[in-house]
Formats: structure tokens, C-alpha cells, sequence
């Protein structure tokens, strides 16, 4: 162990929390603008009032039958993860990382279940050599119309890792 590693964990963690506890401003950015778009509504209809205050920090879901696809991962969320992962499914980084698909379908299928937002924060570990962020705190948001939830949106605050080792 070096200096600059003794306080990454060796497995990532996160938690759900309430919405309302999110400390992120874009996240908060976010939140706000989907309940703005809702109205009376159980969910917002549209992404893009929320999309173009939060782009560079977000992605979007489409909800398959059985799966999730994504698209559009913001620029800051590409740096982060050190991927871009526009147009995979989620089937897909499960494959790659079954841990980290598995959490991600269940929060993901429980949004996509109540059509309610949800608040993630969590911590990443070792487990997920590529990512260039320690902690991040997200929103998980629902859109549709008629009752079912067809896209979700994430958005996402990421704290970049110090003292990152220079890549090969």
C-alpha cells in the first residue's frame, strides 16, 4: 500500500438515501428540474429541461422489455468511469463487472416499479480499477407518460481520486 492508497476501500459500498438529503448542487439541480416538469404528474414526460442543466453530469436509460440501454453519458461521467458507455446494455457491464450490474438493475427496476426518484451515494473501491472518482452521489429519475416509466436519468456528482498513478 502507498500513501496515496490508504484511503481507497478495497470494495466499493453506497447507499439509498431520501432525495431530499442529496448535497450535490447538480444533483439538486436535477431533482429540481424533474419535479418542476412533473407538475401534477407522477413522473415528468420529457428529459430535456432537465438534460440541458445537467448534461456534462448525466446519462439516460431507455427501459427495454428486459434490459436497459445507455446513451448520451455526459462528458464528466465519461472522464470518471474512463469509458464511455453510450449504446451498451446493462446485461452488457454486467458482464464486465457482475457485482456492480447486478446493484445497478436493482436500483434501476425499483425506479423503474414506483416511478419514484431515488437518491444513491456510495464510495468506490479497488474493485473498479478504472474509475477515476472516490465517492459519488446520484439521482435516479423517472420519465414516461401513461403510467409506465420509459427512460430514467442519472445524474450524477463524482469526486475525482488524488494523486492518480499515470496511466500506461
Amino acid at each position: 500500500m502507498t500513501g496515496a492508497d490508504f484511503w481507497i476501500p478495497e470494495e466499493s459500498s453506497g447507499e439509498i438515501v431520501a432525495v431530499d438529503q442529496l448535497e450535490s448542487a447538480v444533483v439538486r439541480t436535477g431533482l429540481a428540474r424533474w419535479r418542476a416538469l412533473c407538475g401534477a404528474a407522477r413522473f415528468a414526460p420529457t428529459t430535456g429541461g432537465v438534460t440541458a442543466a445537467v448534461a456534462d453530469n448525466a446519462f439516460l436509460v431507455d427501459v427495454l422489455e428486459n434490459d436497459y440501454r445507455y446513451r448520451g453519458v455526459g462528458a464528466a461521467l465519461v472522464r470518471g468511469f474512463d469509458e464511455d458507455f453510450s449504446g451498451l446494455l446493462l446485461s452488457e457491464l454486467a458482464a464486465r463487472r457482475p457485482r456492480f450490474g447486478l446493484g445497478l438493475r436493482m436500483l434501476y427496476d425499483m425506479v423503474r416499479t414506483s416511478g419514484e426518484p431515488m437518491g444513491y451515494r456510495g464510495w468506490v473501491g479497488k474493485d473498479m480499477p478504472g474509475a477515476r472518482f472516490t465517492y459519488h452521489e446520484n439521482v435516479i429519475l423517472p420519465f414516461g407518460s401513461g403510467g409506465a416509466v420509459a427512460q430514467l436519468m442519472v445524474v450524477s456528482a463524482l469526486v475525482a481520486r488524488q494523486a492518480m498513478p499515470a496511466r500506461p
